[in-house]
């Protein structure tokens, strides 16, 4: 039996008033939820209300408040667990390449007099940093804009600050590298730091390149 498009609004208020007002996450979720309701009521003889309460009820320890160490505290938990999911894979790859590259930079540059290679590095290395931070920003500009909310645009707008403020003191050199240092420690930290969060940068305009692409297929869908 097809759900009427007001008992699938019923469902989509009742998923936004348990905070799942992000609009990729709870259209899948009203999908999934509407499909469950048409197989009871193929099932049994009850009303459209007793079998949302059913499911609603199946539902529950996912609309539930949550944490994670990567996102923090969300609300709910299917959100924290797809949000977790986004960037856990991405997080520990950015983690592995930054630590490859540091140490391969310094293990270079220790056995290499060659310090204008350094000097030309430096001198790339910031306004690249810098252009990031600029289409950071930029981008976070175009998502505040936005009319809708995502999981993506959630993540965007609550990793945005520490990543700025990374960018900006590596470009204006408040972070700098120091592969040359006496100190084999801190030449690897300046490396790693620096590496991470210009691969941090990446993540996050694919997350904004995704934010978009989605706003323009529910645009698509609605025409």
């Amino acid at each position: 039996m097809k759900l009427t498009n007001q008992q699938i609004t019923q469902i989509d208020e009742i998923l936004v008033l348990n905070g799942l007002n992000y609009e990729d996450l709870k259209l899948e979720v009203t999908d999934h939820i509407a499909s469950a309701i048409e197989v009871l009521m193929e099932e049994n003889t009850f009303s459209f209300e007793d079998n949302l309460k059913t499911i609603f009820e199946k539902w529950k320890p996912e609309l539930q408040p949550s944490f994670s160490g990567l996102i923090g505290f969300t609300n709910p938990r299917i959100m924290t667990i797809k949000c977790h999911k986004l960037i856990k894979k991405q997080f520990l790859s950015v983690i592995s390449i930054s630590f490859l590259v540091a140490i391969l930079s310094v293990l270079f540059f220790r056995n290499s007099n060659n310090t204008n290679l350094l000097i030309n590095i430096q001198a790339v290395l910031k306004p690249f940093i810098l252009l990031e931070l600029c289409l950071v920003i930029i981008a976070l500009g175009f998502v505040w804009k936005s009319k809708h909310q995502t999981t993506y645009s959630y993540l965007i707008k609550k990793k945005s600050s520490g990543l700025i403020i990374f960018l900006l003191l590596i470009g204006i050199g408040g972070f700098p590298l120091r592969l040359n240092h006496s100190d084999i420690k801190i030449a690897f930290i300046s490396v790693f730091f620096a590496i991470i969060y210009i691969l941090l940068a990446g993540i996050y305009l694919k997350l904004v390149f995704k934010h978009f692409q989605f706003e323009k297929k529910l645009s698509l869908s609605n025409s």
